[in-house]
């Protein structure tokens, strides 16, 4: 009678245990240390801010500022930074950089991006605690949903994910103690200001929700309930209150950096926008949607469709907000998501996809319907091998800052000037540790060596492109067809003028190739 619970803490504990390695080993196969690419590079050099202005500023890090006040060799596109009074922030919110910038003062900054890992498994934690997952629905939920991919780089996905869990415990599962309401109340808050495409998903769910208990019960009642989380409904208000507060004070708007930086986004055409709904709910240029993803979401809305007036009003609302969600994100979002693996938009809709399917998969694995099991066998598959193409993926991209980190280690030089904005992302999280650059003509090139002549002497410079084999001129010009549209297009220099600006300003002039890159390194002479 003793023995059999130290069995079973020891068989939980094993099989946290098992969950744990699972998910660190499938996140490290990505290689995460060298995920600093584009928005997850924005957001750690949005943290390193913090940390670097020792908390007084969120002016962004910019190593160029003493030659470069202008920005005119800054990397950052114009949807990535806004210029606020007299600085320079990050257009994405402030809240996750803060949150988690003092973790600097423990830990290198390439290895923040672990700390997915806390937020994950506060996530599976607060569903096998309080919504009664079983271990194998949260391997499900992780491995056969695009939250796998979400958390391979540094970002606040998985944190959006946990909190979203926290922030409807007295909601969906009628925790009321007054603690886990105020808990719930400022994860609700954060969640809707970190990210504002949860808003169309929550107002849904919690119009459905009073929906439905207006229409079934008293007013008396009605109010009651409403009485009973008042400490939830009063902690979410005031702290959503209090970040659109903080949102005037610092950057002139209550919706913050991320709304002002997507304003050209709001304003694409309709026939884009028809292509946003294909790629963010099917599948469009290399972009997997969520029906795509989760093919199982499909015969969940048939389910819970037809069973309408037989399930819970709660399910009821949920069922809704997901259908309604899906059908509005399209057409108010500022972009279908780039180049994530996953809807990224949709980040907050794996909650009521879980929580939808958790009744049918205990049904059908306890079932002997061997078709149904089978069939969700097959659909979890399908996700899982989604998984796997986007890690391989994902290890391509993470290679390219983790080989060009072994040329900056041999080289190191001081300054490095690359062809493109993507290109200076091969730096990772190395960009702290050098003055990293963009120039986009052969005219800022020489102007840039005459600056750096006058500013940085004996600091060595190295100008990198893409290895002409590798990049042909043909290659080239049918790229920048493309990005040209973005007015980001890959520089093109005159290489014999570039040549020439080098010999005649810097000593030790050397040309260099190495892996994909050509690479033009000289020790600055200075002015004359």
């Amino acid at each position: 009678m003793v023995i059999l619970p130290k069995v079973r803490k020891l068989q939980l504990g094993l099989r946290w245990f098992l969950l744990f390695i699972a998910v660190v080993l499938s996140i490290q196969y990505t290689s995460p240390q060298n995920s600093y690419f584009q928005d997850s590079h924005d957001k750690l050099i949005q943290t390193y801010s913090l940390y670097y202005n020792h908390f007084q500023s969120d002016r962004l890090y910019y190593p160029g500022y003493d030659f470069d006040p202008n920005l005119n060799y800054f990397h950052l596109v114009d949807n990535l930074y806004i210029k606020c009074k007299d600085r320079i922030v990050s257009a994405f919110p402030i809240q996750f950089a803060a949150m988690m910038a003092p973790l600097l003062y423990i830990l290198p900054l390439s290895y923040l991006v672990y700390t997915s890992l806390f937020f994950l498994f506060l996530g599976f934690w607060i569903l096998k605690h309080y919504y009664k997952f079983s271990f194998p629905l949260l391997w499900v939920c992780y491995f056969a949903t695009y939250m796998w991919p979400l958390s391979w780089e540094y970002s606040e996905m998985s944190a959006i994910f946990a909190f979203s869990l926290i922030g409807l415990l007295p909601i969906l599962r009628n925790r009321k103690s007054i603690h886990i309401q105020i808990v719930a109340g400022l994860s609700l808050s954060w969640v809707i200001m970190v990210r504002l495409d949860t808003l169309p998903f929550f107002s849904f769910l919690f119009f459905f929700i009073l929906f439905f208990l207006w229409k079934d019960q008293s007013f008396s009642s009605v109010l009651s309930k409403i009485s009973s989380i008042k400490v939830y409904i009063l902690v979410c208000v005031l702290g959503t209150a209090f970040q659109l507060i903080l949102n005037q004070s610092l950057y002139n708007h209550i919706f913050g950096t991320r709304f002002l930086a997507n304003l050209s986004g709001f304003q694409v055409s309709l026939s884009q926008r028809f292509e946003w709904f294909q790629s963010l709910n099917f599948y469009a240029d290399k972009k997997v949607g969520i029906f795509a993803y989760l093919p199982m979401t499909i015969p969940l809305i048939i389910f819970y469709g037809t069973h309408f007036k037989t399930v819970s009003n709660i399910k009821k609302s949920l069922l809704l907000s997901l259908v309604l969600t899906i059908l509005v994100i399209p057409f108010i979002a500022p972009n279908d998501g780039f180049n994530n693996w996953g809807p990224r938009f949709y980040t907050v809709l794996i909650l009521p996809y879980l929580i939808l399917l958790k009744p049918l998969f205990v049904k059908i694995v306890a079932s002997k319907n061997r078709k149904l099991q089978i069939t969700l066998l097959l659909l979890f598959t399908y996700s899982l091998l989604l998984g796997f193409i986007g890690a391989k993926i994902q290890k391509s991209k993470t290679s390219l800052v983790k080989n060009f980190r072994s040329i900056t280690k041999e080289l190191n030089p001081d300054i490095i000037v690359f062809t493109d904005y993507l290109n200076l992302y091969s730096i990772g999280s190395d960009y702290t540790k050098h003055i990293s650059i963009v120039s986009y003509t052969t005219e800022k090139n020489e102007e840039l060596i005459r600056i750096l002549s006058e500013k940085m002497k004996n600091k060595k410079i190295i100008f990198v492109d893409w290895h002409p084999l590798i990049l042909t001129q043909e290659a080239r010009y049918a790229l920048n067809a493309d990005k040209a549209k973005g007015g980001y297009p890959i520089s093109h220099w005159d290489l014999n003028r570039l040549e020439s600006s080098l010999k005649k300003n810097t000593s030790n002039f050397q040309i260099i190739d190495k892996q994909m890159y050509r690479i033009w390194s000289g020790t600055i002479k200075g002015a004359n």
